[in-house]
């Protein structure tokens, strides 16, 4: 029965792949070719593993149908991507997305962007993200018409960096967080230690051993790409966070969160990295800022955030990311920096306090001005 339902299906999804590939858009400007490309490289690569699963004949032995399922469901899942995300991305781009392709480019130009431009998309549903495997960042639709959250693209961007392999020019950044994971590894090992060493509850080890695969796994990288966002654009990154906490945020001391760590704590991190570069004034003014929200909030850290976020390790990590950055070849961003986009970002945020009544129609004006230049 299998053998008759994988003839029927793979044929059909070769017809789907055909389709798709007549979907690609030929007219659109060459900030998509590498989105196109991807797409169908992907669909390639997809077909090949289905027609393997139908024609090669260890595939039609009995023991192999549980493998079989599994990867025929895998291809189905990555086609599903291709065609629900790629390839719309690319059918249904139009102004708005253009716009924003040209903005990033600028951006990674001015801060010398070690790697390959996404394209941007306003297919997003949430908030920023990227998806790696298609270098697509995707943006909530509307997000090109305003400037505070703009900064969120500099995170994004960073995430690549840290998952390409075989690349010596981007290799520093990810050495710089290999250090970081070889000292977050010792901090929490010697914690678990103590523990071991103690007479008292097992639940600390039970926290000690849940933040090491949360670490691992996410928190780093996490931090590391706040990291590059406030050493290539500045503080206006910071602000974003804020703002970004205020609107959608949780308790910003939250120690069991899972694929982000803690909202004070990346804050802290940012501070940090904003100190190392120059930035003294602005630190001083986002800290207030932030600290009038955790009043306005009654947003204490429980007893065991700082064994979760030591500074010490936090103050470790703000310094690898920095001269990993720096040996990548990215532009550092310093109170002296007048790169044209970042000045805008952080003037907006400079503006939006100024003024905050009047800011709507200056930030109107100022996005003219972008989409013009």
């Amino acid at each position: 029965m299998l053998d008759d339902y994988f003839i029927g299906t793979v044929t059909q999804l070769e017809k789907r792949a055909r389709l798709l590939r007549g979907k690609l858009p030929r007219n659109l400007p060459r900030d998509y070719d590498t989105l196109a490309q991807t797409c169908r490289s992907k669909l390639d690569t997809c077909l090949k593993r289905l027609r393997t699963l139908r024609d090669d004949s260890k595939f039609k032995k009995l023991h192999y149908q549980p493998e079989r399922v599994r990867l025929l469901r895998r291809a189905i899942a990555e086609m599903d991507v291709i065609e629900s995300v790629g390839i719309a991305a690319l059918d249904r781009a139009k102004e708005d997305d253009h716009y924003l392709n040209v903005l990033l480019g600028r951006i990674t130009s001015e801060i010398k962007y070690p790697h390959i431009t996404p394209v941007v998309t306003t297919l997003s549903q949430q908030y920023f993200c990227i998806i790696d495997d298609l270098h697509l960042l995707c943006v909530p639709l509307l997000e090109g018409q305003f400037l505070l959250h703009l900064p969120d693209l500099y995170h994004e961007l960073a995430h690549p960096l840290l998952l390409i392999e075989d690349d010596p020019v981007i290799e520093p950044l990810q050495q710089a967080m290999y250090k970081g994971m070889r000292d977050t590894l010792s901090y929490i090992d010697e914690e678990l230690a103590k523990v071991d060493r103690s007479s008292g509850p097992q639940y600390p080890a039970f926290l000690l051993s849940r933040w090491r695969g949360l670490w691992i796994r996410y928190w780093l990288t996490e931090f590391f790409c706040d990291l590059f966002a406030i050493y290539t654009l500045g503080p206006a990154y910071a602000w974003s966070h804020l703002h970004l906490v205020i609107k959608r945020g949780g308790d910003p001391f939250d120690i069991m969160t899972s694929s982000h760590p803690a909202d004070a704590a990346r804050m802290t991190m940012m501070l940090l990295a904003l100190s190392i570069t120059g930035f003294q004034e602005d630190v001083k003014r986002v800290r207030t800022h932030w600290h009038a929200l955790l009043r306005s909030i009654h947003a204490k850290p429980e007893p065991e955030f700082r064994r979760c976020y030591p500074d010490a390790l936090l103050e470790g990590l703000a310094q690898y990311a920095y001269e990993g950055v720096k040996a990548s070849g990215s532009r550092i961003a310093t109170p002296e920096t007048k790169d044209a986009i970042h000045k805008l970002l952080n003037e907006a945020w400079t503006e939006f306090w100024r003024n905050p009544m009047g800011f709507t129609t200056w930030e109107e004006e100022a996005v003219k001005g972008l989409q013009i230049a």
